[in-house]
């Protein structure tokens, strides 16, 4: 029923957009980057049960060293999607492009120390 309740929202928030498009660009663009941060900040607070639920389970075993890299990456992930998303909106596609590009970047060099232990991992089992 949530779901229901925010699709409402955002069909709302969407045509207060277009209202404000038509009287003033700015005010639209505006309303547009509240609306995501809101919907991120609401999205965290439905993802928390999840993401304790995962890191209580994984309390006594060997991917418990890996679950801090893993939830960082899905937070650069969901904030630069996020980005991307707003400046599409602002019809900055470029500049869309280069943060998605970045935010790739920059979990690929968090995760290289699983990397390494992947291949680590696959010498020995090869041996």
């Amino acid at each position: 029923m949530n779901e229901i309740k925010a699709c409402g929202i955002i069909i709302c928030a969407l045509i207060v957009c277009v209202i404000f498009k038509n009287l003033k660009n700015e005010y639209a663009l505006l309303i547009r980057i509240a609306i995501a941060v809101s919907v991120f900040t609401v999205s965290l607070g439905i993802f928390y049960p999840a993401l304790t639920f995962i890191s209580e389970i994984s309390k006594n075993t060997a991917i418990n060293a890996y679950i801090p890299i893993l939830f960082k990456a899905l937070g650069i992930a969901f904030a630069v999607e996020i980005t991307s998303d707003i400046c599409k909106d602002a019809g900055e596609n470029a500049l869309s492009e280069r943060i998605s590009f970045f935010g790739k970047a920059e979990i690929i060099v968090l995760t290289l120390p699983l990397i390494k232990n992947l291949f680590e991992l696959t010498q020995g089992l090869l041996k």
